[in-house]
């Protein structure tokens, strides 16, 4: 045997030792586990949230029934989880159906401190006004006022304008928030009450305003369980500037003495200064009358001269001479 077939056998009995070998290792892999069927995905997170059921009107108290608890993949800021926490609650603005109803929907501040039948007026205010700056908010006041008319002393006057006026701001002090706090004070400092803002009647608002630009007001300060009041149907009834129509039917002369409609007849300073006047009467439906005819004028009838017996009188010109005979 040659050399080169030497070679050639040595090289196939290697191939043979690494094919074995590669079987070998084969034989002791273990099989791959058979593919597993991919898990369940898992659900987002839902949150249950207050949903309108239908439009809600702003400016309307929001109906229950009108609400809906839904779960939602996202929490709004601001939502609500039930429908008891809206109870009372009034939207700003109109809240469609299906839209979440979040507390920046719904009107907060002063506007709910208001009672029907109620504005609040802004006044300015100083240590003196404000009772030595001892007014808070939520207390009752008298607001009083003082008019100078003209430079007579005589008719300066002061009276009793509003009784029983709620306070809801003084300063930076508010009815529907907490005071300033210590700490606050001490950083800041004391701030000075400028205006003062109080709940007043819509009848009485243009009282406040005339009595605001005309004369000097005066807060002062009452126990709120004390319910006396000045009977104002013991004085004359303060004018009004618009007068009313003189076709009114009974039910709408009933209606002027709503406030509203007393409120826009307005008042005037005369009236608020004392000189009471009730409303002039209805103009009736003036007649047509035919005029008299004038009774015909005296007719003058001329005086003739007197002349005495025994005379006559002679002319020169311009002159004339009585002459006795």
């Amino acid at each position: 045997m040659n050399n080169v077939t030497k070679i050639v056998a040595a090289l196939l009995v290697l191939v043979a030792l690494l094919l074995g070998v590669y079987a070998l290792m084969l034989v002791q892999t273990p099989d791959a586990p058979p593919p597993t069927q991919a898990s369940n995905p898992v659900s987002p997170t839902q949150f249950q949230v207050v949903v309108a059921d239908k439009l809600l009107p702003a400016g309307t108290v929001i109906d229950p029934a009108s609400l809906k608890v839904v779960p939602l993949p996202i929490n709004p800021a601001g939502s609500f989880t039930t429908v008891g926490a809206l109870t009372g609650k009034i939207p700003r603005i109109d809240i469609g159906p299906g839209t979440p109803v979040v507390d920046a929907t719904l009107a907060k501040g002063l506007t709910l401190q208001l009672k029907e039948g109620e504005r609040a007026v802004a006044v300015s205010v100083d240590e003196v006004v404000g009772s030595g700056n001892r007014v808070t908010p939520g207390d009752m006041v008298d607001v009083f006022f003082t008019l100078k008319q003209s430079q007579d002393i005589s008719k300066t006057q002061s009276r009793l304008l509003l009784s029983r006026l709620r306070v809801l701001t003084y300063g930076q002090d508010s009815v529907d928030g907490p005071p300033a706090s210590e700490e606050t004070l001490r950083n800041n400092g004391p701030v000075v009450p400028r205006t003062a803002v109080l709940a007043v009647p819509t009848a009485d608002v243009n009282r406040l305003l005339l009595a605001t630009q005309n004369g000097r007001l005066q807060l002062a300060l009452r126990h709120p369980t004390d319910p006396t009041v000045p009977d104002v149907a013991l004085f004359p009834d303060v004018p009004t500037v618009l007068a009313a129509k003189g076709t009114l039917t009974p039910e709408q002369r009933e209606a002027l003495k709503n406030a509203d409609n007393l409120a826009y007849a307005g008042n005037e300073l005369s009236g608020l200064a004392g000189e009471g006047r009730t409303a002039p009467p209805p103009r009736a439906v003036s007649q047509v009358v035919a005029p008299r005819p004038a009774a015909p004028r005296p007719v003058a009838t001329p005086t003739l001269p007197r002349v005495q017996p025994n005379t006559v009188e002679v002319v020169r010109g311009t002159q004339r001479e009585t002459v006795g005979f």
